[in-house]
């Protein structure tokens, strides 16, 4: 079942990762992990809408985004974060060896995972700020891609341009893995940012951690997103009961 228009992936982490792992090494493709802010993005970005259409999973990253799909009586099994997923690949790359390809991320952030998986084979491309309106640097993140072949293709740069970029990828036809938008987890695997405690991750605190640690970028988001998620969540009740009732949507 759909909400906001999203086709939500509702099984298991373990499935999940079984089936990423078993794909590694077929013809690309991705990944994305849906929260409240894409949600609110994707009422009007053209570009990223079509990236979710194409994507091969849309994981629900969020647990505010969560107990709202269980009030739209969507059967998602259980929130699970990029950042927890990413890890959890990132260890299996470590132990098989594997070329995992970065997109963005600066080069400290590279280094440590250097020093932390040092039987990973990284690939490293750092696009500059503003690429994705610029064909030649779209174009080099592209060629990047597809001349190291790689089992994960890690694509943080954060929402929309992660998404397009990956869809963009796809349409490439020349790449191969599994692509992960994943915005900051490289950040968070690299510890340049810490992730909240599991108490805070267990009663859906986490949004208050990082809103605590990048107040500057996060604050007014969540604020903004907040009053603009709303009127979204009262069309898809809205929807749901003229489905219910057996009229058209209005």
């Amino acid at each position: 079942m759909k909400a906001f228009d999203i086709e939500f992936y509702a099984g298991t982490k373990d499935r999940l990762i079984e089936d990423l792992v078993e794909h590694s090494t077929n013809r690309y493709s991705y990944i994305v992990t849906p929260n409240v802010n894409h949600v609110v993005q994707l009422e009007t970005d053209r570009d990223l809408k079509r990236a979710y259409a194409v994507a091969r999973h849309r994981i629900c990253d969020s647990r505010v985004l969560l107990p709202l799909l269980r009030m739209l009586k969507v059967p998602v099994e259980d929130a699970i974060p990029g950042s927890t997923l990413t890890a959890e690949l990132i260890g299996i790359a470590d132990e098989r060896a594997w070329d995992v390809t970065i997109i963005g991320c600066e080069d400290d952030d590279i280094a440590r995972l250097r020093e932390r998986f040092p039987n990973i084979n990284f690939h490293h491309h750092n696009p500059p700020m503003g690429f994705i309106d610029s064909e030649e640097a779209i174009q080099a993140c592209l060629s990047f891609v597809v001349e190291h072949p790689s089992h994960l293709v890690v694509l943080s740069v954060g929402c929309p341009r992660q998404e397009i970029l990956a869809h963009k990828i796809f349409e490439t036809d020349q790449a191969v893995g599994i692509g992960l938008c994943v915005g900051a987890s490289i950040n968070f695997l690299s510890g340049k940012l810490q992730r909240a405690p599991m108490w805070m991750q267990r009663y859906s605190l986490e949004w208050l951690h990082r809103a605590y640690t990048e107040p500057r970028r996060l604050v007014g988001r969540y604020v903004r997103d907040a009053f603009l998620i709303l009127p979204i969540l009262v069309r898809e009740f809205r929807l749901r009961q003229s489905l219910f009732m057996g009229g058209a949507p209005r």
